[in-house]
């Protein structure tokens, strides 16, 4: 078994902490970016697309050359359906010739 106060081992655990900070700084810099996109005020959308039961929304982002989007509508379908309509893959390139990535959050949470 290793020492846990040599060098080796303070090292280890160094660049494991350090690791940590990363994750918990970029976690944090996720969740104020947000927190910040809900906190965009309504007049700064402008309506993409609207059909009977759904209006998608958009706004040039700040942060890269693109556009941020929300959604708003009534769906009656499997929520795994239309899931797989709006993750990267077969359905989703059905309607949308540019996505090229997306990450789905399970859990927001406020610290």
């Amino acid at each position: 078994m290793a020492d846990p106060e040599s060098p080796w081992s303070q090292i280890g655990r160094k660049i494991k902490l350090e690791g940590l900070s990363d994750v918990a700084s970029i976690s944090t810099k996720l969740q104020n970016t947000l927190i910040q996109y809900h906190s965009i005020e309504e007049d700064e959308w402008r309506v993409a697309k609207k059909a009977k039961d759904v209006t998608v929304w958009r706004k040039p982002s700040e942060e890269f050359n693109g556009y941020l989007y929300k959604a708003q509508g009534v769906m009656d379908d499997v929520v795994n359906n239309v899931i797989d309509h709006i993750r990267p893959g077969p359905w989703r390139l059905d309607w949308d010739r540019l996505m090229t990535s997306l990450d789905v959050l399970e859990h927001f949470e406020e610290v």
